[in-house]
């Protein structure tokens, strides 16, 4: 049954947000071709033609999972524990995260495009957007979701107008709560007693990472940390984070019982009775480690006798195998270049080079999103047409050139129009210039550098002569 449309209250607006890598249902270019086939053979042709298009993942789910729902197979609410308790996985989760989207953004236009909606350009409208927003923050929050859960879901409120922008945390979803219907996703449930209780597909939008399996839903290095791995004969090995888990208790177990002083106390000749009498008294005696007692042979003399635990030799090389595993999982040198040593800086530079490819692909995925789903939708609400205005998203800070290099680029261009005056034109010159020097074109008055006039001064000299 299909849920209704409600008002929702004004409380629902401090959730958060999501993102639609399912456009819709697949387009349907060929039906006319094979509407006369035999039934078998048309249905194999549309499921042929279903499996090729961009929505592929969600069109795999069984009869079961379009009902029920899906969830990941190792559910969010661990995924998130996981984040929260383990100390290595939040710093290389944050790490990743902040390196995609920490740098900041910028954005850019296609400067041919003049069409302007209430005076203002299609770059101009983004802006606005993304500061009314605060598209800045959920940037890094949605970077921290793909990287760790391989999924982001953003609320947007209204699916003819964007009217804000907030991310749905995952692990208030419910299991199986995510509903996709024909490649679209639906809705999504959550498991709280507070509104909202769901959100429509409509006013949502799912953006999906390294989606590898027949599930619409992305998967990150977290859920790679908590998935078992069956071994043979019906034996799973535990995943990786339990694993861990449990050698840091161990260690935890080992220290607190010989990290203090053991002692054993011997006393010849006397009763189990009166040892145990003995024992109790000495268990009082207020300093830590553990306390034993020993009913040596009649005659041997009373003492008491520190024990010091044999260190067991040959762990370490498992335990360093295990911690080696855990951090490649991580997908991010950080763990090992601050608590190891003897990386040199050569080694240290080639191992980050190998997480920054990662970065480079996260944030073009990211880049790719926002444009599609974000910027193309609100230059179309403003009545101006995106595929012209081809408004970008740009990671970092638009570099600006000082007047010293301004003026050091200007002895050049000088020499080349003296040895070649028609390379260049004075109009090609002030744009090269204004351009690379990153002038405040959009501002009231621009103020032309003298160099730049003085070098158009030169070149109408050298027209007019």
């Amino acid at each position: 049954m299909k849920p209704t449309r409600r008002k929702r209250p004004a409380e629902a607006k401090g959730c958060y947000a999501s993102f639609s890598g399912f456009s819709g249902k697949p387009k349907e270019l060929n039906k006319g071709r094979v509407r006369n086939l035999p039934n078998p053979l048309t249905h194999l042709v549309r499921r042929i033609g279903e499996t090729l298009t961009p929505n592929r993942a969600a069109l795999f789910l069984t009869s079961t999972e379009k009902v029920m729902g899906v969830s990941p197979i190792v559910s969010f609410k661990t995924m998130t524990s996981v984040y929260l308790g383990d100390l290595g996985v939040r710093a290389s989760v944050d790490f990743l995260a902040d390196q995609i989207a920490g740098v900041g953004f910028y954005t850019s236009m296609n400067e041919d495009y003049a069409e302007t909606s209430e005076g203002k350009t299609a770059k101009e409208i983004v802006d606005e957007f993304c500061a009314e927003v605060g598209l800045d923050e959920v940037l890094q929050e949605s970077a921290r979701f793909l990287v760790g859960w391989g999924n982001v879901f953003w609320w947007i409120g209204n699916p003819v107008k964007i009217e804000f922008l907030r991310t749905v945390p995952l692990e208030i979803i419910r299991e199986d709560g995510i509903k996709f219907s024909d490649g679209k996703l639906e809705r999504i449930e959550f498991d709280w007693k507070r509104q909202p209780r769901q959100i429509v597909g409509d006013e949502l939008i799912h953006l999906a990472y390294n989606v590898l399996t027949a599930s619409p839903l992305g998967v990150g290095i977290l859920q790679s940390l908590c998935t078992p791995l069956d071994i043979g004969d019906g034996e799973q090995r535990e995943p990786f984070y339990q694993i861990k888990g449990k050698i840091q208790s161990g260690m935890a177990d080992t220290i607190y019982t010989f990290g203090a002083p053991n002692e054993l106390w011997s006393f010849p000749g006397l009763s189990r009775d009166r040892l145990e009498e003995v024992l109790s008294q000495i268990k009082t005696i207020p300093r830590r480690g553990s306390r034993f007692v020993f009913n040596p042979p009649v005659g041997s003399e009373a003492r008491v006798q520190p024990i010091i635990a044999e260190r067991m030799r040959g762990l370490d090389f498992y335990v360093e195998t295990l911690e080696d595993e855990f951090v490649l999982g991580l997908q991010t040198p950080l763990a090992k270049l601050v608590t190891k040593t003897g990386f040199t800086e050569a080694s240290a530079k080639a191992a980050l080079e190998i997480a920054e490819r990662h970065v480079l692909t996260m944030q073009r995925f990211l880049k790719r999103g926002v444009e599609r789903h974000i910027f193309d939708r609100v230059v179309a609400q403003a009545g101006l047409d995106p595929s012209r205005a081809k408004v970008r998203l740009n990671w970092g800070i638009p570099e600006r050139l000082d007047y010293e290099k301004l003026t050091s680029m200007l002895s050049q261009l000088i020499e080349i129009l003296k040895t070649a005056p028609n390379v260049i034109t004075p109009a090609e010159l002030r744009k090269i210039l204004r351009e690379v020097a990153k002038l405040p074109l959009e501002e009231s008055e621009i103020q032309v550098p003298s160099q730049v006039l003085e070098v158009e001064k030169q070149l109408v000299g050298k027209q007019t002569e």
